[in-house]
């Protein structure tokens, strides 16, 4: 049964309240009636919205409402944007114009709505991850990307008004000529939608997939981390000697070449984690994300250093009271990564600390012997995977500790 005309209309009694037929073809059109004589025209779409009552709006009127209406559905509008398009339009063109934003001569309407902003959202979602990522550039960047490239386009929009053509013109200029940064902002973007949707603001994420800028994103060559060949760390040790850098600097990049570990770690290394007898560092496990000086995996690691370096380290212990093992010779605390870089950038203006860790994995595979994939991942604190994270589940303290000793050696000169 359908309630094409409008003579159809006026002789139908519903069965009972809320009853709705449709009125033919496919726009989403139905009449809904209830016992007491009344009817209206709606539009299916996941939800009942009111067009209109009847007879005040005419069954042609409310086809062509229902017309536009299935389609801007299409685009991605959603139900909020359309339920504020029928309550302020009175015909097809200022839907379209009343759901799209614009404003039409004679039209008032404010847009306004209940929902909230984007910006809000944002600030929801931002306030529960924030406390999940490490203190620093991990938990800074976010919040960067969100006030210089998304709050000033969207932040203030209500979240029920954001099209999906608005969120990929924001986007596809930022991976055109930094992608890395919105592969970021997708992320994100995505991640308050579906809280949008979990919270039934929306019925659907309107943000586009990664594969949509495909064509945004020219091919370029990844950038590492500026390494060192394995054979020149000794030259740069070598080198560290004639230079003006301070003995804490110096050892902190022998450290660095020795461990195999982060500059973070490495310039927070501190006494108390120490054992003078053993000669054990024990970098402790991550209890929160604001202490600096853990491992990136959060996991508790230890190694055992070589006798040698260990003796050089405690020529730095002046003062038994000092906390950190790398104290900066110019002010309170430990050196920062940032003094360490600038020693380095001396030597090679592309090098940096974190390239050590594949300058090493590069030597454990040229030296004699080798050594295995699975203890210089360990060494490096790396996650294994496949058949190794299977089966490799044993100690490997003796094996890395005999790493660390010829990492050394080979550093300093001791052996070739």
């Amino acid at each position: 049964m359908t309630l094409a005309t409008d003579l159809a209309i006026r002789k139908w009694k519903p069965a009972k309240d809320g009853e709705a037929i449709g009125t033919g073809g496919r726009t989403g059109l139905y009449v809904r009636g209830w016992r007491s004589g009344a009817k209206a025209f709606y539009f299916r779409a996941k939800t009942w919205i009111k067009l209109g009552d009847y007879p005040d709006t005419s069954l042609a009127l409310a086809r062509e409402l229902s017309t536009v209406a299935k389609r801007l559905a299409r685009e991605g509008f959603g139900v909020e944007a359309l339920r504020r398009g029928f309550a302020n339009a009175n015909t097809a063109t200022e839907l379209e114009a009343v759901v799209r934003g614009e404003v039409l001569a004679g039209l008032a309407c404010t847009g306004a709505t209940n929902a909230p902003t984007y910006h809000e959202l944002w600030s929801e979602w931002y306030e529960g991850r924030k406390l999940k990522l490490q203190e620093g550039p991990s938990r800074r960047r976010p919040e960067a990307i969100h006030l210089h490239h998304i709050k000033p386009v969207l932040g203030d929009r209500p979240i029920t008004d954001i099209r999906r053509r608005e969120i990929f013109a924001l986007l596809e200029p930022l991976f055109r000529d930094k992608p890395v940064t919105a592969g970021h902002a997708l992320g994100h973007i995505q991640a308050v939608f579906e809280r949008a949707a979990n919270k039934e603001l929306i019925e659907a994420d309107p943000t586009p997939r990664k594969s949509a800028f495909s064509d945004a994103v020219a091919r370029r060559e990844v950038k590492h981390h500026g390494t060192l060949a394995p054979d020149r760390m000794p030259e740069l040790w070598q080198w560290l000697a004639t230079t003006d850098a301070s003995d804490t600097a110096k050892l902190a990049i022998l450290t660095a070449m020795t461990t195999g570990h982060r500059i973070g770690v490495i310039v927070h290394a501190e006494w108390a984690h120490i054992n003078d007898a053993s000669g054990v560092w024990t970098v402790p496990a991550r209890t929160d994300r604001s202490t600096p000086g853990r491992m990136k995996s959060g996991r508790e690691y230890a190694l055992r250093l070589p006798e040698a370096l260990l003796e050089r380290l405690k020529a730095l212990r002046t003062d038994p009271d000092k906390q950190y093992v790398f104290e900066s010779p110019t002010t309170t605390g430990p050196i920062t990564p940032n003094a360490i870089r600038k020693t380095l950038k001396r030597f090679d203006p592309d090098l940096t600390a974190h390239g050590f860790r594949n300058a090493i994995k590069g030597w454990c595979r040229a030296a004699t012997p080798p050594v295995p994939d699975h203890i210089a991942d360990a060494f490096c604190d790396h996650s294994l995977r496949g058949l190794d994270a299977a089966y490799r589940r044993g100690d490997t303290s003796a094996e890395r500790a005999e790493l660390a000793a010829r990492l050394y050696d080979f550093v300093t000169g001791v052996k070739a």
